[in-house]
């Protein structure tokens, strides 16, 4: 069989990650390794998991490296298909495992899987990221977004394109290795036949962060790849957005921070910037046709308080 390697982050939430290794451990499966971040938690995390995982390979931090810590979690990783999990996501089995197997084995170019991600105990699709409605959620389709915490990668494609880019910390990492994947000329996409529950735990959120490093970090992706027209939709879509959840939430001095650094950090960029090339163009505008419209995007925006940019 395919070996396959499991990466998990975690950070403050002892009781989430035990839990995960719990129904982890209890897969049968001769090829499986399991590897634990733990990103500088202060809370006894690394210490319980030593406890009562001991077959469990444990990475500790000293402090908390955002994203950089997932990939220490990739360079230890054996399998030819490495799953990254957050430590709040339960349900995948060996029948999950099986499933990747097939999907790995049926596409030699694909680079990565991302999974679906439902409401605990539930089929009612959350932290939908994709570009086209919620209905598709138990299709597959080949898209630009990589869910960071749930995701499926060949080690290969990895190797070939390099893993998530730490000075981003969080947020938009995984859009933009999505576009290096695809211009090194692996595909990303989307399975709804592996689905995983996100119980959202609460440990280790900082209230501010996300609407610092979602505002922020649009700049470093349009900067970084994206064509000069695609840019300024992509920017004038995030940029109000992130405004209108910091406004409703009492963010805006957090938002115009973000905005300050994003745009401090662009000359440094542009040195690094590579425009997408003719197959990357169209691996986005195949998975940008199916858009839901504007309408519904405003709805969206108006009555979700967790959210996510797409």
């Amino acid at each position: 069989m395919t070996p396959i390697s499991i990466v998990v982050l975690t950070y403050q939430r002892r009781d989430s990650i035990l839990a995960l290794l719990a129904q982890l451990t209890t897969v049968q499966d001769d090829t499986l390794d399991v590897i634990v971040v733990d990103n500088g938690s202060d809370d006894g995390t690394a210490d319980a998991i030593a406890a009562k995982h001991p077959g469990v390979t444990l990475i500790t931090l000293p402090t908390n490296r955002g994203v950089g810590a997932r990939n220490e979690g990739l360079s230890r990783a054996n399998g030819d298909i490495i799953v990254t999990l957050d430590d709040d996501m339960l349900g995948l089995d060996g029948s999950d495992l099986k499933r990747l197997r097939e999907i790995f084995a049926s596409r030699p170019r694909l680079g990565a899987l991302n999974f679906k991600i439902t409401w605990p105990r539930s089929d009612i699709v959350r932290d939908w990221v994709h570009h086209r409605p919620p209905t598709d959620a138990n299709g597959t389709f080949d898209t630009y977004e990589i869910t960071e915490g749930a995701v499926a990668y060949r080690a290969a494609a990895l190797r070939d394109t390099g893993p998530y880019r730490e000075d981003f910390f969080i947020s938009h990492e995984g859009i933009e290795l999505a576009y290096r994947l695809l211009g090194n000329g692996w595909d990303v996409a989307y399975d709804g036949t592996v689905a995983i529950e996100h119980h959202h735990a609460a440990g280790g959120r900082v209230n501010w962060r996300r609407y610092y490093y979602d505002t922020r970090n649009l700049f470093w992706v349009a900067v970084l790849h994206q064509p000069a027209r695609y840019a300024v939709g992509y920017l004038g879509r995030g940029l109000s957005a992130m405004a209108f959840y910091a406004l409703r939430d009492g963010f805006m001095g957090i938002w115009f921070e973000a905005v300050r650094d994003g745009l401090r950090g662009l000359s440094a960029l542009k040195r690094e910037r590579h425009v997408w090339n003719k197959r990357t163009r169209m691996a986005v505008a195949s998975a940008d046709a199916a858009r839901p419209g504007l309408l519904y995007l405003i709805r969206k925006r108006l009555r979700q308080k967790d959210f996510s940019l797409d």
